[in-house]
């Protein structure tokens, strides 16, 4: 069975939530028998880079400039690899950048709806463009049940042209930790807060607690993993909250992540929205306490293993920080983790996309 994979976003991330979840579904279907081409002509994403066992049509660059020219070019590639490559099915990992229509079997990966529930956020045609897209489209897996009925609610598709196959979290297994004592700004305790920090992230949140507990903030930072730089905006919020020195930016490799995991106080999430939320699985697996804004979708796939405080609720925030860091009250279920674990795992998930895969070409 021939397969030809594709995922928009390795061309703009270096890291992220999509690429991860392509480069071990992709480890995966690695031990599969099956032909797989993975088309990225132009691509600056790690993980990406480590993959082996696939054949790779592309170059990696691990910086170019983000010019129109650059991305035209991939695109164009793009388009005569999927034209030109003999496949039985098409699976584009992320939404692509064209529709057009390959004659052949197509799957794509809906990671959320999040253009779509803050279109006042964005300043872009998805919706539209993504209707053409999907008209085209065979089969949509989705990386969680909420995501699986937003995104029918959306587009009013049958939902037999969905199915569900969540996320894992073995890529942390193997990974060696560090000694972070090194660093000179891990030295104090800290809460840690991964991934993007804008719009319906919602940040600013956790900041104004941080700033209003003062048995907290006084022997505790925060530590921002990944994401952006700190912006002038951030940084002049911080100042006017007075936490400026107490809430540090890192990026760095995944050994650094599982360390920050293993040794933080808590993770916090204050996302208003998420299609899974990875990191909360990855924290659940190395044991590490997370407090989460009160979404569906993680009431519905972590349950009672995390907990949470009421939907941007500052003043709960704040209560729920004090309850779990200086009480040391840390309310959870230990058969619901075990669950979850059993639950989601990429094994399975290659399994099951395989099957889809067969499905659609018919073997």
């Amino acid at each position: 069975m021939q397969i030809l994979i594709h995922n928009s976003q390795y061309f703009h991330q270096k890291y992220g939530g999509v690429s991860r979840y392509s480069s071990c579904l992709l480890k995966n279907l690695a031990k599969k028998k099956l032909d797989i081409n993975l088309i990225a002509p132009i691509y600056k994403n790690r993980y990406l880079k480590d993959i082996k066992n696939i054949k790779k049509k592309g170059f990696y660059l691990p910086k170019y400039p983000n010019l129109k020219i650059l991305r035209v070019l991939n695109n164009r590639l793009i388009e005569l690899y999927k034209k030109n490559i003999k496949a039985d099915v098409i699976h584009d990992l992320y939404y692509p950048e064209n529709e057009k229509n390959y004659l052949k079997k197509k799957v794509i990966t809906i990671h959320d709806t999040i253009h779509e529930k803050f279109n006042h956020l964005y300043k872009d045609n998805y919706y539209e463009f993504r209707k053409k897209i999907i008209e085209k489209t065979d089969k949509f897996i989705c990386v969680s049940e909420n995501t699986r009925q937003d995104f029918i609610e959306y587009y009013k598709i049958n939902e037999d042209r969905t199915c569900v196959i969540t996320h894992g979290y073995e890529h942390l297994s193997d990974i060696e930790t560090i000694d972070i004592s090194k660093f000179e700004k891990l030295k104090k305790p800290f809460l840690l807060y991964v991934g993007g920090r804008s719009k319906y992230k919602n940040f600013k949140l956790l900041a104004e607690a941080f700033a209003k507990t003062n048995k907290i903030n006084e022997n505790f930072n925060i530590v921002c993993y990944g994401g952006e730089k700190f912006s002038n905006e951030e940084f002049s919020y911080f100042k006017k909250l007075g936490i400026e020195k107490k809430i540090i930016k890192l990026n760095g490799s995944d050994s650094l992540l599982k360390s920050l995991y293993i040794n933080c106080e808590l993770l916090i999430s204050t996302s208003e929205y998420e299609g899974f939320g990875i990191t909360i699985l990855e924290a659940i697996y190395l044991n590490c306490k997370v407090l989460s804004n009160e979404i569906n979708v993680f009431k519905n796939i972590y349950k009672d293993s995390i907990n949470y405080f009421r939907f941007n609720n500052l003043d709960h925030l704040i209560y729920q920080l004090e309850n779990i860091i200086i009480k040391r009250k840390n309310n959870i279920n230990q058969i619901d983790i075990n669950q979850i674990l059993l639950n989601n795992n990429w094994e399975s998930s290659g399994n099951k996309t395989y099957e889809i895969y067969k499905s659609l070409a018919n073997v």
